[in-house]
């Protein structure tokens, strides 16, 4: 199949393309409209350091191991003065 369709949403999350010929994919995952693009797997394919997200009105910001440890830190500054510094 070389015509690919292009759905025009308010949300976007992973898709998938099957295909054994390089040119069509990279094809495909300049077009497709997705937060991930997966090649010969399904979109429920996930590894644990893995991030994943929606884009336009599908989430709120990206998640995965590494973003949540980041989100959920709190960042700070402590400035001392002394004089023996």
């Amino acid at each position: 199949m070389n015509r690919l369709t292009v759905c025009r949403l308010p949300f976007a999350f992973q898709a998938a393309v099957f295909s054994d010929h390089q040119p069509t994919i990279l094809r495909a995952y300049k077009r497709l409209d997705a937060s991930a693009v997966m090649v010969n797997q399904h979109t429920a394919f996930r590894s644990d350091g893995m991030p994943f997200a929606g884009l336009k009105q599908s989430g709120l910001g990206v998640g995965g191991i590494h973003h949540a440890f980041r989100e959920l830190q709190v960042e700070k500054m402590m400035v001392i003065h002394s004089p023996e510094l």
